[in-house]
Order: structure tokens, then C-alpha cells, then sequence
């Protein structure tokens, strides 16, 4: 399985899965944690009561250290590797956050909460519930290139090759130095490559022979040159763009080593 997250050796020390590889399976039990049971002792049917608020009564900053507490919590959880727990501790952090999204202090700590939860659910394999955290934390930074790459991983994984293929494309612009990024882009298109070589052999045996619908063939056969014809120009322009991303790739190894050659004249010098 590719690497699923930038290396980052600082974060690795510190519990926190920013930045944190993600690739270990395991199974999710994430309860509500503001649930409540009804009253059911008189017999009687009641209206069911309504689940509490975990920030019910609390103040914005209040709050906010709720969160940080429990978010703290889930990095403790997903440095140790345990991965449901550590997703329950980021969904109730979240939680203490959802009405106070607007608030700056707020706003930042639930960002890296959905980020977090994202990398551990891509742990856990649910590719759905990552990709819907790593939505959520783009909904408050739209230019996240953690939740970009984590949701771009997540669709890859469902299959959704072509929306994994626009998130990772974004990140591998945004961060030309992200070879896992890289990797990732380079793997979603090794398969919509096949994915059309499929298609194009499906077309191939369909039309192999002769038929009595030859004027639905034709018309088909149009339809599909025309699209072929599309296909090349995208491919065109994307091998176009990913000629940039390479010559930018080159040009900050270049900028890298003259700078290290420079800090060895200096040494030298001095």
C-alpha cells in the first residue's frame, strides 16, 4: 500500500497525525457521546428526549479548552495506535466546536481536529468517514493541503478515480516537494489509463464483426472517436501540467543545492 501521508518526523514524535503516516487497518465503534436514553418506566409512549449538547452551558472558551483536551486525548490515542478510540476522542472534540466554527480560536482547533480524524479513519480503512472529515476541514480552509491529500487518498480508495485525481493534482501544485502526493497522482492515473484501455477493448470486441445494426454502429463508433478525440486533448493538457509540476520539482532541487553549495563556501571562507 502507498504511504498515505507527508513524513514528518517531529509530528511522529509528538502524537499529533497533522502529519502523521496512516496506513494501519484496525475497526471503528464511535457512540454518540451525547446520547440519552428515553424513560420507558411508566408504560406509557413518550416523545423520545432529545440527545444533550456536550457544550450546553459552555462558554466559547470553555469550549475550545474542552476541545483541545480531547483532541490531545486522540493524539495520545493514534500515537499508540489505537485508532477507534483516538477517532472518538477528535468526534468529541468536534462536537464541543460545531457552534462556534465562526470563532477564530475555535475555527483553527476544529480544522486540525477534522484533519486528525481524517488520518485516523484512513487508518481504520473507512474510506467514506475520511473522506467526509477531510470534506468538512476543507468546508473551514478550503487550501488545506492535509485534508486535500487525505480526501484525495480516501477517494482513490472508493474508486473515485477522477476526484481523487483533482484533489491530489491540487496538493501536488500546492506542494511540489509532496512525493507522497506525487506517488498517490501517479498511481490514481496508472489507473484511469487502464480504466480506458478497458473501455477502448470493450468498444473494440463490440464493433469486431459484421451486424445488422451497422448505422448504430457507425453512429456509436462517431460518438466514441469524438470522445477518444476529447480524451487526447485532456491528456494532452494534463501531461502539459505535469510537465510544470516536474520542471517546478527541478528547479526547487536546483534552488536547494546551490544553497547548500553556498553554505559550504561560506563555511570554508569563514
Amino acid at each position: 500500500r502507498a504511504q498515505l501521508c507527508p513524513s514528518d518526523a517531529e509530528s511522529r514524535r509528538s502524537g499529533d497525525p497533522s502529519m502523521t503516516d496512516i496506513t494501519a487497518p484496525g475497526h471503528d465503534v464511535l457512540p454518540d457521546p451525547g446520547s440519552v436514553d428515553s424513560d420507558s418506566s411508566s408504560g406509557l409512549d413518550e416523545a423520545p428526549v432529545a440527545a444533550a449538547d456536550v457544550s450546553d452551558g459552555l462558554s466559547v472558551d470553555e469550549c475550545v479548552l474542552k476541545a483541545v483536551e480531547a483532541k490531545e486525548r486522540g493524539n495520545g490515542s493514534f500515537k499508540g495506535g489505537e485508532n477507534a478510540e483516538a477517532c472518538q476522542a477528535y468526534q468529541l472534540a468536534a462536537q464541543y466546536l460545531r457552534r462556534h466554527s465562526e470563532v477564530p480560536a475555535a475555527k483553527e482547533v476544529l480544522l486540525s481536529v477534522q484533519t486528525n480524524l481524517a488520518a485516523a479513519q484512513l487508518r481504520l480503512e473507512l474510506w467514506e468517514d475520511a473522506a467526509a472529515a477531510a470534506t468538512a476541514a476543507l468546508a473551514l480552509h478550503p487550501a488545506s493541503v492535509k485534508a486535500l491529500f487525505r480526501r484525495g487518498v480516501a477517494r482513490a480508495r472508493m474508486g473515485e478515480l477522477s476526484d481523487a485525481k483533482a484533489d491530489l493534482t491540487a496538493v501536488c501544485k500546492a506542494d511540489a516537494r509532496n512525493r507522497d502526493a506525487r506517488s498517490e497522482l501517479a498511481a490514481v492515473q496508472e489507473r484511469l489509463a487502464a480504466a480506458k484501455e478497458a473501455e477502448k477493448e470493450k468498444l473494440s470486441r463490440l464493433f469486431a464483426g459484421k451486424s445488422l445494426y451497422a448505422p448504430e454502429e457507425r453512429e456509436v463508433r462517431r460518438k466514441a472517436a469524438e470522445q477518444a478525440k476529447r480524451d487526447r486533448e485532456r491528456v494532452a493538457r494534463e501531461a502539459a501540467e505535469e510537465e510544470a509540476l516536474r520542471a517546478d520539482w527541478r528547479r526547487e532541487c536546483e534552488r536547494l543545492r546551490e544553497e547548500a553549495r553556498s553554505e559550504r563556501r561560506g563555511r570554508r571562507e569563514a
